[in-house]
């Protein structure tokens, strides 16, 4: 059974998941670590017995990344992410890290694998994680269905308007994202954000995130 764990990042708080099905391994996947230390993410990966075989990026910006770097310390995993991710988090301007803290900025030189590369579909504990390209937020973000889990990072956010000013983003390629993502109406989709709660897509107001 797949299982889904939501782990509030700190210091700057943004949402990272771990996916796993114990009935077919102790394998799993990191899904925009960004804590500075990591903490809460390797007691729970102790406490179940789990080993991330990939982390995977929504996106570039440091708020879903800062914890890459001490993670690949514990564990010798490469990064999924897209193409344009996987140069931007190597430059701290683009990864928006000098703009948080100038003190704090970093880059990250780990290995990467496309999902261009992997043809936007990975097969892991017996199932197929999807991945979609959404840019808007980001030329770079992508969106992930494992199951009925769909995790969008910053491209859609409960209640929230979804922030296109920053570099790369763009409200007509969030527009065409968006009305991608409205397919997935009427199919039990569970949305799992980059920031605050999990909800819903079947009772969710999609074009909030375009609102003025």
């Amino acid at each position: 059974m797949i299982t889904v764990h939501r782990i509030v990042n700190f210091p700057v708080t943004s949402n990272c998941f771990v996916l796993f099905d114990k009935t077919m391994c102790d394998d799993c996947i990191v899904v925009d670590p960004a804590s500075k230390y990591n903490e809460e993410l390797l007691c729970f990966l102790e406490e179940q017995g789990l080993t991330p075989k990939f982390i995977v990026l929504t996106h570039e910006h440091f708020d879903h990344c800062w914890g890459v770097n001490e993670l690949t310390k514990h564990f010798q995993i490469p990064i999924i992410c897209s193409e344009l991710c996987a140069e931007a988090i190597k430059n701290e301007k683009k990864n928006c890290s000098v703009f948080y803290d100038n003190k704090e900025r970093f880059t990250i030189n780990s290995k990467t694998i496309s999902v261009e590369s992997l043809g936007f579909r990975l097969h892991f504990a017996g199932s197929d994680i999807l991945f979609y390209s959404t840019p808007g937020h980001t030329e770079a973000s992508i969106c992930i269905m494992f199951g009925k889990n769909l995790f969008t990072g910053d491209t859609l956010i409960y209640n929230l308007r979804t922030v296109t000013k920053l570099p790369g983003g763009s409200v007509m390629r969030l527009r065409e994202s968006l009305e991608f993502l409205q397919t997935f109406s009427g199919k039990g989709i569970h949305v799992c954000a980059g920031h605050g709660e999990e909800f819903e897509l079947d009772e969710y107001d999609i074009q909030i995130a375009l609102r003025s």
